[in-house]
């Protein structure tokens, strides 16, 4: 299994929140985020039955949703930096990683790398996220 930030082969994986992305990451780069708690899962022939007059509780919020969304105004938005393009492209060649490479850490389709590259698309706030920790460069920038 590799680690989702620095790519480093493991044994086991945490599951953090950093950023406000869920990522599986090693015990190095887990200082980087928040650790999720895995919820037990029950193992086989150790199911409990819970009477039908119980009523369920409501459903833990998705890891990815912790913090609350950011209101945002036409005045204080993000776009990508210019030639956001080139710079990603330069920036993965440098790390000697494939288009398919890059997709797999950042949990994306190699096409949606390949666009982003191209610049046929811009990178949402998530993936640019990513990109930006893996990689370790800036992706988006402050509009005002």
């Amino acid at each position: 299994m590799n680690c989702e930030l620095c790519g480093k082969q493991t044994n086991r994986l945490f599951d953090v929140i950093i950023d406000g992305v869920h990522m599986r990451v090693c015990s190095d780069c887990l200082k980087y985020g928040k650790e999720v708690p895995r919820q037990s899962q029950p193992k086989a022939g150790n199911f409990r039955v819970q009477p039908s007059n119980t009523t369920k509780a409501p459903p833990l919020p998705h890891p990815a949703r912790v913090d609350k969304p950011r209101e945002e105004s036409s005045l204080d938005s993000e776009e990508p930096i210019e030639d956001y393009g080139k710079i990603i492209k330069k920036r993965r060649e440098e790390m000697g990683l494939s288009q398919e490479q890059l997709a797999a850490k950042l949990q994306e389709k190699k096409n949606i790398v390949a666009k982003i590259e191209r610049e046929e698309i811009k990178p949402d706030r998530q993936i640019a996220r990513k990109i930006e920790k893996i990689m370790g460069i800036k992706v988006m920038e402050r509009i005002q």
